[in-house]
């Protein structure tokens, strides 16, 4: 049987709030530090400006990953290094890429609140539930292994395409499909591939970029407002169904305490949404 109801959950600022709070200004400049950015004269301002925006749809629309695209801003980009320094060697600036990327993955866990509501998913009749996410390839094994480390069964959404109903959750990576999510090209996949054709309920929970970091262009206000309005146009036109939308949305200098409140409403929702499937 084809699934009748769809979970969405986004992953940087909904189901991970430390991947946004990793790009803080203090974390982010203790996390250039430590790696070795700061003494090629990467300040956290630098590392948004002519490092991350400039590379971002290459590295979330491609297989290349964050590493590289890091890495090339380093050797391509101009004033990296410091007057007076060596310059620092291809192994040197690969080693400052890995240290950097590595702890970037390993604070982008999620929330420990979402482990039970999470486990309750993927034995759910009739229903698929998918992290839909606009993010780097190195993500992808990154959140299978820590839906692994909570025994939760997760596929990336290419392993799940085009087989029976899996008993998992399925990652769907904006880098692994080729497209954000406020293009058709990842949704059309996804119905195709998961066998969404049936479907009569939608609950998409996503932050659309809102909880980002100042500096970061994916979240900067104009950008959120369309890229809402086209994700739920397309996932109206895509599936012919009216979806439902929670907006995580942190109030700014509270985030942590915000958190809980937003998760707590998300769990209610869930409750009714799943409740109006069994009912």
């Amino acid at each position: 049987m084809n699934p009748d109801k769809l979970i969405l959950f986004d992953y940087s600022g909904t189901l991970s709030l430390q991947a946004v709070l990793f790009g803080q200004e203090d974390s982010l400049r203790s996390a250039l530090e430590q790696s070795g950015f700061a003494r090629l004269g990467v300040t956290p301002a630098r590392f948004w400006e002519e490092i991350v925006n400039p590379t971002w749809e290459e590295g979330s629309t491609t297989q290349v990953g964050y590493r590289q695209v890091m890495l090339r801003g380093l050797v391509e980009g101009t004033g990296f290094q410091k007057a007076g320094a060596e310059p620092a060697s291809l192994p040197d600036l690969e080693g400052i890429v890995a240290d950097f990327v590595n702890s970037y993955l390993a604070a982008s866990r999620m929330e420990e609140a979402w482990r039970l509501l999470l486990r309750e998913l993927p034995n759910q009749r009739g229903l698929c539930t998918v992290i839909a996410t606009d993010h780097y390839a190195e993500a992808t094994p990154a959140i299978l292994r820590y839906l692994a480390d909570w025994d939760i069964p997760a596929l990336a959404a290419k392993e799940a395409f085009d087989t029976a109903q899996p008993a998992a959750l399925i990652v769907a990576n904006s880098a692994d499909l080729g497209a954000h999510k406020d293009s058709p090209s990842f949704w059309q996949p996804l119905k195709s591939g998961l066998g969404l054709h049936e479907l009569k309920d939608i609950l998409l929970v996503d932050d659309f970029g809102y909880n980002e970091q100042a500096g970061d262009a994916y979240g900067e206000r104009k950008r959120v407002q369309q890229r809402e309005d086209k994700t739920a146009w397309l996932l109206r036109e895509v599936f012919s169904v009216e979806p439902r939308i929670f907006r995580f949305f942190l109030e700014k200098g509270k985030k942590e305490q915000g958190y809980a409140n937003l998760m707590r409403r998300v769990a209610l929702l869930m409750d009714e949404f799943l409740d109006r499937e069994n009912g």
